[in-house]
């Protein structure tokens, strides 16, 4: 397996590379987002009928794991000169059934780590929060400064950075190097910490172009509405088109195989 170290530049090349990937195949990009998205309004339902809002975050968190594998998928199929369609690029995770289980699997996983990081957070901030007064409905501004709940803050954020590195690159290790799910949790969280730099750069690149664009967007008035939820697709997948570009560089190019090989 490629462990390369990367320079804090390289954030920057992962977002160049994320754009050229969404400019090749806008379509195949924006079917892989619309068919995610889907599926998670169809896996809430049971949750929203039954009144049990964590079986919604469960079952979409088992969602998750093959978006991740479909977006980095395209990316691939680009570079072995292959047509990436929305479906092909989901196969890659969902048509093996070894593959399909594991990815299943982890989405589990990441759905009750989500549910009780949720809990920790909540433990840690309770009494913090509890101190914050509220006046017709309006929290005063100076009982929640003086009562920061900094514990569940600084917790919560570590514990969700080793999710995200948790989550990273195991459903690429499962589908296209077939690891085991516990091996493929452990090297995606090694090997983005060890390029932790880089992919810290990538974020905040990211959410400068988020912010910043929607600013400028909000400031165009009633049309900004419509064109703020556009940005926010776009950049949403040039987000995700940014799997593919971390993968090549830590991992290298490995040939891929089409859709319809898949058994």
């Amino acid at each position: 397996m490629v462990e390369n170290r990367l320079t804090l530049s390289t954030g920057i090349q992962w977002l160049k590379e994320a754009f050229g990937v969404l400019s090749a195949a806008p379509i195949a990009n924006l079917g892989i987002l619309g068919i995610y998205l889907f599926l998670l309004l169809i896996v809430n339902i049971p949750a929203e009928y039954i009144g049990l809002p964590f079986l919604g975050i469960i079952l979409g968190s088992m969602v998750t794991p093959f978006n991740a594998v479909a977006f980095a998928s395209c990316g691939r199929m680009l570079l072995n000169k292959q047509r990436p369609t929305a479906f092909s690029c989901f196969a890659f995770g969902w048509k093996p059934k070894k593959t399909r289980v594991k990815l299943l699997i982890l989405g589990l996983i990441y759905g009750v780590s989500i549910l009780i990081i949720g809990k920790i957070v909540g433990f840690l901030s309770e009494g913090a929060v509890s101190n914050w007064k509220a006046v017709d409905g309006v929290y005063d501004a100076q009982s929640v400064i003086q009562n920061i709940p900094w514990a569940g803050m600084f917790v919560g954020f570590i514990l969700y950075v080793m999710l995200l590195g948790i989550t990273c690159f195991s459903p690429m290790l499962i589908a296209w190097k077939g690891q085991s799910i516990g091996k493929a949790i452990f090297f995606s969280l090694i090997v983005f910490f060890r390029n932790l730099a880089p992919i810290v750069v990538l974020a905040i690149l990211l959410s400068f172009a988020a912010s910043g664009g929607s600013l400028v967007i909000g400031t165009l008035g009633g049309v900004g509405a419509a064109l703020l939820a556009i940005w926010g697709i776009f950049i949403s997948c040039l987000a995700y088109c940014c799997l593919w570009p971390m993968w090549k560089s830590i991992f290298g190019a490995t040939q891929s195989t089409s859709a319809e090989d898949l058994s």
